[in-house]
């Protein structure tokens, strides 16, 4: 038999080959009886265009699979009802057990340290509200993506820091107290 050409590529390829070695391309072996008749055609054809129109790459993929059963993975995170969702660009993409510290309890870290150092009731109590707020919105489950641990850190961070302003407060009238000029 004679070798003939991939009319895609151009690469020598048997005659009874069903695709191109190189390039991949279908090719429709032609019937043995036209062979052994002498035709003058190479034994294959190009693959007939498809009818179906070609994908639109404007419109959107399709929402199932082709295999029944099959459905695509999530790539978002869709939250239980009443649930509020998080704000569009403030989290990144959600990771399974992976929570996040929310923008409260992050507040209230801060409000906490500054706290301590200097404002006392001036940052320790709006911290511990902020605090207080987060952990409410986790136990309803409005918020199942935020870690509970950090809210909870916040809140006792605050308290610390207004139990040692009153206990600061208590020293200072106390040692004040005991001298007379």
């Amino acid at each position: 038999m004679n070798n003939v050409s991939c009319p895609h590529c151009g690469v020598t390829v048997s005659p009874d080959s069903a695709f191109c070695g190189a390039c991949g391309t279908k090719l429709a072996a032609q019937p043995s009886d036209v062979a052994a008749a002498g035709s003058s055609s190479p034994g294959w054809q190009q693959p007939a265009a498809s009818s179906a129109p070609p994908p639109d790459p404007n419109q959107p993929p399709p929402t199932s699979y082709p295999l029944p059963g099959f459905s695509p993975p999530p790539n978002t995170y869709t939250p239980p009802a009443g649930a509020y969702a998080p704000p569009a660009g403030a989290y990144p993409p959600l990771v399974p057990g992976v929570k996040l510290i929310g923008q409260n309890t992050k507040w209230a870290i801060g409000l906490g340290i500054v706290a301590l150092f200097c404002c006392g009731p001036l940052t320790g109590v709006p911290g511990l509200f902020l605090a207080k707020k987060e952990m409410d919105e986790i136990a309803a489950g409005r918020a199942p993506f935020l870690d509970e641990g950090w809210a909870k850190g916040a809140y006792y961070l605050n308290i610390v820091a207004l139990v040692l302003f009153v206990l600061g407060l208590c020293v200072f009238w106390g040692v004040g107290g005991q001298h007379h000029f």
